[in-house]
């Protein structure tokens, strides 16, 4: 799919998927404007990429949302702007609330009243099966979306759910290589837990092929791998060069020992997108006869547990091209 001269605008595009974003569609001539909180953040953005058109502002303000999206008039909307720090949100559940949920509702209302042709929420594993107000809000944010594309026909409106993307801003991966270069120790909070992970360029590969296949109100779900906590500390060593210090530190406020991304509810109504390892988990109350002819997925659910590897050699791999993003 070309997009050359098609408009963009990515909310939270300073953020580290938002410049992965924009440097893909950079390349393939793209038109891309950015709504985001951060000025300073939007002016390095601007050293790296001057064409590209910014504007401050919050996503839980609705009024300055729908006035950006006039002015822009964007073919396409990837709302990637959140707040994501699983702690904080514990402790700060109503500021997460307003930006995960409410911001969520505002960009739909935005994106259905300017004549979006496809508005694209970027969600997380932690909204399936949650257990913390990140996760929560997610999973409403994923609902907004949903329920908001059965009510209209002028935007279609999905949402795409994956795991940790490696050296992201939330990755704890660049943490462990500088406390192993510094010979510092890791605080490990359980020797069982388990992760999906994927890379940056995964992540953008996934987000514009759901944009590309989206028909509304069905949630994208890479088909990624996962690693337990320890074997991917003990590659981070390798790339190091180091033996890892650790210490056990236990289960922080909010956090799981192993995530879903794929709940078994979720199984009758999910299927398998041609072409790449992407699952398509459509809504309740569409006739499937509206949806592309895709192949019915009959594997198990997403568990971080059952979906283990234990190659290292293919772990540090992953790590290395994941680092260069």
């Amino acid at each position: 799919m070309s997009y050359k001269n098609t408009k963009f605008l990515i909310t939270g595009g300073t953020g580290s998927l938002g410049k992965a974003l924009i440097k893909r569609l950079t390349k393939e001539g793209a038109i891309i404007s950015v709504y985001s909180r951060d000025e300073g953040k939007q002016a390095f953005l601007k050293q790296d990429y001057p064409n590209v058109k910014t504007y401050i502002g919050c996503v839980r303000d609705y009024e300055r949302v729908l006035e950006i999206f006039s002015i822009v008039k964007p073919d396409y909307v990837i709302h990637a702007g959140a707040l994501k720090r699983i702690d904080d949100g514990e402790s700060n559940e109503s500021e997460f609330t307003k930006t995960n949920v409410n911001g969520s509702r505002n960009v739909v209302k935005a994106a259905i009243a300017v004549g979006v042709d496809k508005c694209i929420l970027v969600s997380t594993d932690k909204a399936c099966l949650p257990v913390n107000n990140y996760g929560k809000g997610k999973s409403l944010a994923e609902g907004i979306f949903t329920s908001e594309n059965s009510k209209q026909d002028e935007t279609v409106l999905a949402s795409v759910r994956y795991g940790n993307v490696i050296a992201s801003r939330g990755s704890a991966i660049p943490l462990f290589l500088d406390l192993i270069n510094q010979d510092k120790t890791i605080q490990v909070t359980s020797t069982e837990m388990t992760r999906f992970f994927f890379t940056l360029d995964n992540a953008v590969d996934t987000v514009l092929y759901s944009l590309e296949h989206a028909w509304g109100g069905e949630v994208f779900i890479p088909q990624i791998s996962s690693y337990t906590l320890p074997s991917l500390i003990d590659a981070v060593g390798v790339i190091a060069g180091k033996t890892p210090i650790t210490t056990i530190s236990g289960l922080r406020p909010g956090e799981k020992l192993h995530e879903d991304m794929l709940e078994k509810t979720e199984l009758p109504r999910t299927y398998k997108v041609p072409g790449i390892n992407l699952l398509q988990v459509r809504p309740c109350n569409i006739d499937n006869d509206e949806y592309q002819e895709f192949p019915k997925y009959d594997g198990p659910h997403f568990n971080s547990e059952l979906w283990v590897k234990s190659d290292k050699e293919s772990l540090v791999k992953l790590i290395e091209e994941g680092l260069k993003c």
